[in-house]
């Protein structure tokens, strides 16, 4: 299953999800990756006028070519999981 749902994005559309704090921002957690179960963390961002969306932090040197985060369709929601992310490292958005 997807960190993101189709119901996430039906009600997020609809301006009814009563609980986005639990799907944007950063999220640690698993995902599986080439079949196999890994920890980071799930990033997702609402900028639904950006052309790109990158995720930087302590575990990349601060480069935005490394982590840039998928628009999700229609929505303005750009998410990605990055493997090996752990508490209490720094981030931020680069957003253009």
């Amino acid at each position: 299953m997807s960190f993101l749902s189709a119901t996430d994005f039906y009600l997020f559309n609809e301006g009814r999800h009563l609980r986005l704090y639990d799907r944007l921002g950063a999220h640690l957690g698993n995902a599986r990756i080439a079949g196999a179960e890994v920890s980071g963390c799930h990033f997702a961002v609402w900028a639904p006028n950006a052309a790109r969306v990158s995720v930087l932090g302590d575990w990349n040197d601060w480069n935005p070519d490394r982590n840039r985060l998928a628009l999700q369709g229609v929505s303005g929601v750009f998410y990605g999981f990055v493997q090996g992310v752990q508490a209490g490292q720094r981030y931020v958005y680069q957003i253009e």
